[in-house]
């Protein structure tokens, strides 16, 4: 059978069900017809990758884990001097030790340029991300780069960032008045939302830096999984609303953070009340029993949302995450917001970071 002649409809039909973008590549790459046919329509949504650990040594590649098609992937890293700081939805931020930053497409191998970090070549571990504008185009989204006791912003780093007459740090970072310690953070829909080591959320609009908000912790479990376990918060973007999906933990004996405490996984949504014009708004925690068709990808502090109208076979109403329970093994599960129920999917054998959303663009 000669393949270059099928059908071009078909072909793209045949393409709009492939979720791990290199088998996307190579349907591209089978002949000139196809490639044409591929071309003609967006490269349907890819469900995440894992992306694994980088070694303390030097590496000429990343490795991930791709959920979709089961097999491990490899691409070449950008140089040996870079340390990863965070994913994003398309790109990895990166640092090297001169505290110059890179966003790169692993895929792609596409740079988006940075300016150099407002941290000091002396700081601490510093962590960071981007989110790309949405596909409705609201507002462009910024680089966030984070300590545990400071943040900044940069909206300019490329053209179209939103002007701004906030305080600026230097090179166009600006600095975010941030009280307490920063445990987890995460920008969203204009703001900025931090969440402080006892759970108390600060909400920040990134426009003027003003605290509109402040939001309390969700209420604990009325019988915690056991005595010594501690939460950790993953703030997950979803549309327009904001989720927050709260996982147990406890140390292993040798004091890693390695085990989490059974299915004890919740999700709650972000409220905003407005009681009075002259007062602000009043914002608080739902939890939530169902989250629909969508499915999390929840990694320890951030996590990723899907509808499961753009990937027909799976099902909804589902939390995917990982832990490290053997020897060099990241062992995958899915939780079941219907019936409570977690299984164990395959998964690969390497240290798992967290999850990576792939794109060809």
């Amino acid at each position: 059978m000669d393949w270059s002649t099928l059908p071009a409809d078909l072909v793209r039909l045949v393409a709009g069900h492939l979720h791990d973008p290199l088998d996307f590549l190579h349907l591209r790459a089978v002949c000139r017809s196809w490639r044409s046919a591929a071309a003609s329509t967006p490269p349907p949504p890819f469900l995440p990758w894992l992306l694994a650990r980088p070694t303390a040594h030097p590496t000429s590649s990343l490795s991930f884990f791709s959920l979709a098609s089961g097999a491990a992937r490899s691409v070449p890293a950008p140089s040996s001097s870079h340390r990863l700081l965070g994913p994003t939805r398309s790109h990895l931020l990166f640092s090297d030790t001169s505290h110059r930053l890179l966003l790169l497409n692993p895929l792609t191998g596409a740079r988006l340029p940075l300016p150099d970090s407002p941290f000091p070549t002396s700081s601490p571990v510093i962590q960071g991300y981007h989110i790309p504008t949405a596909a409705d185009g609201d507002s462009p989204a910024p680089v966030v780069l984070y300590s545990a006791r400071k943040l900044f912003f940069h909206f300019d780093f490329m053209a179209g960032g939103e002007p701004t007459t906030k305080p600026v740090d230097r090179d166009g970072w600006t600095e975010v008045p941030v009280q307490d310690l920063v445990a987890e953070n995460m920008y969203h829909d204009g703001k900025l939302f931090v969440c402080d080591d006892r759970g108390q959320v600060t909400i920040f609009d990134a426009s003027t830096l003003a605290v509109v908000g402040a939001v309390p912790p969700p209420p604990p479990p009325a019988a915690p999984p056991r005595r010594d376990a501690f939460k950790c918060t993953a703030l997950v973007p979803s549309g327009h609303e904001l989720l927050c999906v709260i996982r147990y933990f406890a140390r292993d004996g040798h004091g890693e953070l390695l085990e989490d405490c059974g299915a004890w996984l919740e999700v709650y949504r972000l409220e905003m009340e407005i009681e009075k014009e002259d007062q602000l708004p009043q914002w608080r925690w739902i939890r939530l029993r169902s989250i629909g068709d969508r499915m999390l990808f929840i990694g320890l502090f951030q996590g990723f949302s899907f509808s499961t109208a753009d990937f027909p076979g799976f099902k909804g109403d589902c939390i995917y995450f990982f832990k490290m329970e053997r020897v060099k093994r990241s062992c995958i599960y899915r939780f079941s917001m219907e019936d409570g129920r977690t299984e164990e999917l395959p998964g690969p054998w390497m240290h798992a970071c967290t999850w990576f959303v792939p794109s060809l663009s």
